[in-house]
């Protein structure tokens, strides 16, 4: 299976507000978690190798490889840009320290270091998503709901109208998918940008595996109150996430 540049979108499709909310997405993203590569994982790689130039100028090599953003790039070749290069430097960097741990060790290493640093990137927001999903306070909300105002209902059908048609997390798997299923939600990534948006027409494994299903696992988990579980359909570009509520 390959990815070509198009298939993220032509003419209007790269300037139209899914490709903003896209690029912007993916740039907030980097802001918080993009720095765990050369900050954390790389100089455990150096640490474990056996030459560490011989690493760096791997990483090095890697990076002369990203495609330069220009200030008049549509967004969504901002996007692709941006996001392709940090999906393809983690998969790179997870591959290198698998050579140097036994594969448990491995795991538990990388996966516990990337969840730490999307939790803290999270910051605030990681306990208030957990909060809404409580029976009480879903009761609050809805008690508080009926007192609005015109002003506060007209707000809230907007909302409502923009995650029907503009989706955040369109920037980090692409479209999805979904339906309801008991005490959640399924969702199914028929073609998930995490591989395709590098452009070099092959899986990221460890980066979908370790990076995003690991990461993800470690940080919603049966005793939070939401849980995900997702299984990749590898070698195919496509997922099947759940979610549920405790």
């Amino acid at each position: 299976m390959t990815a070509t540049i198009d298939e993220f979108g032509t003419g209007w499709q790269k300037w139209n507000p899914q490709a903003w909310v896209d690029f912007l997405t993916v740039k907030i993203m980097l802001m918080k978690v993009g720095d765990v590569i050369p900050k954390t994982y790389m100089p455990i790689l150096r640490l474990v190798s056996e030459d560490a130039n011989k690493a760096d100028e791997g990483y090095c090599q890697l990076l002369s490889a990203r495609e330069p953003v220009y200030f008049f790039d549509s967004p969504r070749d901002k996007w692709r840009k941006l996001y392709g290069s940090y999906v393809r430097e983690l998969d790179w960097v997870f591959g290198e320290l698998s050579n140097h741990f036994p594969h448990e060790q491995y795991q538990e290493l990388v996966i516990d270091i990337l969840a730490r640093s999307i939790r803290d990137g999270m910051g605030s927001l990681l306990p208030s998503a957990e909060k809404m999903t409580r029976k009480k306070d879903m009761r609050i909300n809805e008690e508080s709901s009926k007192r609005k105002n015109l002003t506060g209902k007209f707000v809230e059908k907007l909302a409502s109208f923009l995650s029907r048609h503009i989706s955040p997390v369109n920037g980090i798997v692409g479209p999805v998918e979904q339906k309801s299923i008991p005490g959640g939600m399924e969702i199914y990534i028929p073609h998930c940008w995490m591989h395709a948006a590098p452009c070099d027409g092959r899986t990221q494994d460890r980066a979908c595996v370790e990076g995003c299903k690991g990461a993800f696992e470690a940080i919603f988990t049966d005793e939070t109150p939401v849980a995900m579980y997702f299984e990749p359909h590898l070698p195919e570009f496509s997922c099947t996430p759940t979610v549920k509520a405790s």
